[in-house]
């Protein structure tokens, strides 16, 4: 059976990589400068196709090709069209913020008295990880709001937004596969959004991320009822899924609310799963695709995921600098998964806001954390950032 990712991203190579391990010939579409087997058309390929990314979802490729591991674009509106979702789990009892859909400017200047500080803004479609934006005062919301609304902040995305109320508490990363058969839960996984060490600074797709996590088995139940519920609705909506779904979570007084659906896996979430057992990911999704039962994944190790970023992101950043010091991209206790990485005359060049994903394996989080490290701050190129607090846990 040959394999073909789509996508270009951290979590695309981390699939494709699990796959190769396995024996599988593996391509990827389009692929970046760190993975093999590189395709710009699958209208001809004949094994199985896994998106990586949410778009080719929302855009229908699992209509156009009988071959293709994901949901039709009806079940990709969980993550295509936020208030899609916010309406989904109103009606089918799910647990989220309170929320306001916003049409107008008027509209919202009307619908922000109804929210304390901080104020949380949501765009309604598909905005690449950049389409919530949390800020302080109720003027910058509205500031904030209208430039959402009006596309002026986001390039290809205008229209209604949602105001979220904003809830404290520990963000976790949910995520499963699923089939007609059923579903079944990959390891938790602690991701960080913000830029900045200290957990500060604007929203990311996730500077870093490690795992499995630990957590109760009174919580574990309440968020296996999610799926079930999700599940559950979705067939009510004459939907046949099949793919991966992810529960973006804020667990506040040990109760799980629902911050966001994805109808793909995260990143940088998946490069850890990964890594914890590839063989293991591998055997779970062929269970899937082929549409039997899907057994429980075991992870063999902890993962520690450090993101190398370019210069400016995750606004305008930087690109084209030479990334240096990068002889090995993997080894008994690392790998190194491709994001924003360009090959050119057999250099690599720096090519995306998120360029490297600096995964270290060990018997322990922290053992995995320094090998992670080591490698971070070994790999170099002009304007690298990450963050230096990948593991920490923030309630």
């Amino acid at each position: 059976m040959e394999i073909c990712i789509l996508g270009s991203g951290g979590r695309e190579h981390a699939i494709g990589y699990a796959f190769e391990k396995a024996g599988f010939k593996v391509y990827y579409s389009p692929g970046n400068g760190l993975t093999r087997n590189n395709l710009q058309n699958v209208g001809d390929f004949k094994g199985i196709i896994i998106p990586g990314s949410e778009e080719y979802l929302a855009k229908g490729i699992a209509e156009k090709y009988d071959n293709v591991f994901g949901p039709t674009s009806k079940g990709a509106k969980l993550e295509s069209s936020k208030i899609y979702a916010k309406i989904f789990m109103n009606t089918y009892n799910l647990p989220t913020p309170r929320f306001e859909i916003v049409e107008s400017e008027i509209d919202l200047k009307n619908k922000i008295e109804k929210f304390y500080p901080p104020y949380v803004l949501k765009a309604d479609g598909l905005a690449k990880g950049k389409g919530v934006v949390i800020v302080d005062t109720k003027e910058e919301a509205i500031k904030i709001g209208r430039k959402l609304i009006s596309g002026e902040l986001i390039s290809d995305v205008s229209g209604p937004i949602i105001i979220d109320e904003f809830i404290p508490g520990r963000e976790l990363s949910a995520m499963a596969i699923v089939n007609e058969k059923g579903f079944s839960l990959f390891p938790f996984i602690q991701d960080y959004k913000k830029l900045n060490t200290g957990n500060i600074g604007p929203n990311t797709g996730g500077m870093g991320s490690f795992g499995p996590i630990e957590i109760d088995s009174e919580l574990k139940g309440k968020i296996e009822e999610l799926f079930e519920k999700t599940l559950y609705g979705l067939k009510k909506e004459g939907i046949t899924y099949k793919g991966f779904i992810y529960i973006g979570l804020m667990i506040f007084e040990k109760t799980p609310y629902i911050l966001e659906y994805n109808v793909r896996l995260g990143d940088p979430e998946t490069e850890v799963i990964v890594a914890t057992n590839p063989g293991n990911f591998v055997e779970t999704l062929l269970k899937a695709i082929q549409n039997e039962s899907i057994p429980q994944f075991h992870p063999k190790n902890y993962a520690l995921d450090v993101v190398l970023a370019s210069k400016g992101y995750p606004g305008k950043y930087e690109k084209g600098k030479e990334i240096k010091n990068l002889e090995e991209t993997e080894g008994e206790s690392f790998v190194i998964f491709g994001a924003g990485v360009k090959r050119k005359n057999n250099l690599l060049y720096t090519n995306g806001g998120r360029v490297l994903h600096c995964v270290g394996i060990g018997k322990t989080k922290d053992e995995a954390k320094n090998i992670a490290y080591k490698i971070a701050e070994k790999i170099d190129f002009e304007g690298k950032q990450f963050r230096t607090d990948i593991g920490v846990i923030y309630a």
